[in-house]
Formats: structure tokens, C-alpha cells, sequence
């Protein structure tokens, strides 16, 4: 399978940041710090893939390897099947690079100025230029905001030029950090959106996109990798991640005609975790199970003919996901004690 990203080995290091006084008393003192440590990933074409970590995980580096803006120390990856080190320039001309970086576009010029002026850098004509800005600026919706001066933007419509920004070369694959940085949560729902439906779904686009937003990540990424001080901890859908991270299942029993002695015995049957039971106010033959099941597929089957051979009626069962956040905090909590 070709895939539009694919990295072995990847391997940053940075020399550590020092105060001036530091470098005056010890000025041989070179203690560098491993920002990626043996990347390996795989992103298909037309996927929206997420990399996810808390802050200095190592995201924005590995998305400015990817994007040729910095060199590896080791390690090798292919952007749409381009050699980072070999072909550093065939990569640039096939991808973008989207940022919330507000100080990289020019204050005093519109947003229409903006973009004309970065479609000269892809030495675009001016015909091209417009015809390629007119369609961006439909997708995202800002013709009517155009022409106003980048300063009298909302967060909001910077995020999306940054987005239309990244976009004028109608790349194949585009890189983003942090997309919802700093927003309110309608306008984060509206770029998550434009995103998912615009630029992948309509447009077919590869998209790879760096948060530390687990709500972000769940709702629009098809494929999630969890990184924490330079590597790669789990790979996957987030349902993948729930299941190679957590150990029980969550279901929520709605029954009748439960009675204590059956109650007493399902809370020792073999597999069950935790068990809570909460009779209804008003119609006490009612109540609701909520029960943590050890992961192994006949747990709930063998719950579930206990309590109808018991004469219990069943009168609903949902399974509840681990949220996401929960996962996160676990695997992270895990490689701090390692």
C-alpha cells in the first residue's frame, strides 16, 4: 500500500536552551534533549490522522521534519512518497503547512492582500493567483471579510486564513498545529467541520493534524498516534486505543423484578469489576445496573443469562466508551512511572 506519510526511525535532538550565565560559567556544556525518539508511522491517503500529546510531546517538531523545515538526526521518512533529505523541494510543491501563528501574516494588509502576496512566493500569475484565492475563499466562507484589514479579524476567520493560507497550492497532504487554538467552542465545532467535511470528505485531502484537544481528536480523526517525550506510546482509531489501553467495559442495565439474592450472586460471578444497583423512586420492580466488566467477549453474555435464568426481565443494555480523556490521562500517567 502506498501511504501519503510513512516515517522509520525518526529521531530529533535539540542542544538544551541556556540562560547567558550558564553559558559564561560552563561554556562546554552542550546537554541536548531527544524531541523524537524512533518515530515509526503510517498515514493513508485521503485519512485524517491526528498526533496527540500534551505540550513539548514532540508534535510540532515532528510536523516541521515532515514539512522539511528542519533536518532529522537519524531516521528516515517519505512525504507523498518523497525523500525528506532527497527530495525536500518536490515535497514542499505537494504539501501545506497551516498554523495559528498569527505574527506570520502582515497586520496592515487584508485578508485577500495576504494571500496574494503568499501566492507569489508559489510563484503563482496573477490570473491563477485570483482564480486559486476566489475558491479558497469560498470554501471557508470569507468573501464578505475579505477585503477588511487582518488586524479587525476574530480569532476565528485567522484561523481559517491560516487554513485558506495553507491551502493555496491545492496541496495533497496538509499539515496543521493546533487548528482550534484559543477559540470559542462554536467557532472550534466550525473549523473541526470545515475540516472533516470541506478538505477531507469533498476534497480528498490527507490531513495531519497536531492537538493536545482530546474532544478535537475523537471527533474528527480516523486515526490517532499518542506520543509523550518523543515516542509513540499507541497507534490507531481512538476505539483501537480504548481497547489496547483500558481493561474493562462499562454497561448500563435497565431490569425488572430484580431481587437481593440475585444481586448478591452476580456481584460475585467471575469477571465483574465493580457493580452498582439503583432502584427507581417511583417503580421500585425497576432499577438500573451499572457494571464494570473485565474485557473478554462472554463476561456480558454469561451476566446476561444469570440474571434471565434468575427470571429477570431485561428491559435495555447500552455500552459506554471510555472517554478519551480518560485513556489519555491513563497511558500518560503510566509512562511517568516508567
Amino acid at each position: 500500500m502506498a501511504y501519503a506519510i510513512e516515517t522509520t526511525g525518526l529521531t530529533k535532538r535539540f542542544i538544551q536552551r541556556r540562560s547567558l550565565r550558564q553559558i559564561v560559567l560552563h561554556p562546554l556544556d552542550r546537554e541536548t534533549v531527544t524531541a523524537l525518539d524512533g518515530i515509526d508511522l503510517q498515514i493513508k491517503k485521503g485519512e485524517l490522522s491526528g498526533i496527540l500529546g500534551p505540550n513539548g510531546a514532540g508534535k510540532t517538531t515532528l510536523i516541521k521534519l515532515l514539512s522539511t523545515l528542519i533536518l532529522p538526526d537519524a531516521g528516515k521518512a517519505w512525504v507523498n512518497g518523497y525523500d525528506i533529505l532527497r527530495h525536500p523541494e518536490s515535497i514542499k510543491q505537494s504539501i501545506g503547512l497551516a498554523t495559528g501563528e498569527e505574527r506570520s501574516f502582515y497586520w496592515r494588509l487584508s485578508g485577500r492582500g495576504n494571500l496574494q502576496f503568499f501566492a507569489t512566493l508559489y510563484n503563482m500569475s496573477p490570473s491563477q493567483a485570483e482564480r486559486r484565492i476566489n475558491e479558497i475563499l469560498q470554501t471557508f466562507e470569507l468573501q464578505e471579510k475579505a477585503d477588511d484589514l487582518f488586524h479587525t479579524y476574530s480569532t476565528g476567520i485567522k484561523q481559517k486564513l491560516a487554513l485558506a493560507r495553507g491551502l493555496l497550492n491545492n496541496p495533497q497532504i496538509l499539515f496543521i498545529d493546533e487548528p482550534t487554538k484559543s477559540l470559542d467552542p462554536i467557532a472550534a465545532q466550525n473549523i473541526r467541520k470545515l475540516i472533516r467535511e470541506k478538505l477531507v470528505k469533498e476534497q480528498g485531502k490527507t490531513i495531519f493534524l497536531a492537538t493536545h484537544n482530546l474532544e478535537e481528536a475523537e471527533e474528527i480523526c480516523n486515526h490517532l498516534d499518542i506520543i509523550d517525550r518523543g515516542k509513540i506510546l499507541y497507534q490507531g482509531t481512538p476505539s483501537q486505543i480504548r481497547k489496547s489501553v483500558t481493561k474493562e467495559d462499562r454497561y448500563i442495565l435497565k431490569v425488572r423484578y430484580l431481587k437481593t439474592e440475585i444481586l448478591q450472586k452476580i456481584k460475585n460471578q467471575k469477571g465483574i469489576v465493580r457493580l452498582s444497583h439503583h432502584p427507581e423512586p417511583t417503580n421500585p420492580s425497576i432499577s438500573t445496573l451499572e457494571v464494570h466488566l473485565l474485557k473478554h467477549e462472554t463476561t456480558l453474555s454469561l451476566l446476561i443469562e444469570t440474571l434471565v435464568r434468575a427470571g429477570v426481565s431485561i428491559i435495555d443494555c447500552n455500552h459506554f466508551e471510555v472517554p478519551l480523556e480518560d485513556v489519555f490521562a491513563h497511558v500518560i500517567k503510566e509512562r511517568s512511572h516508567a
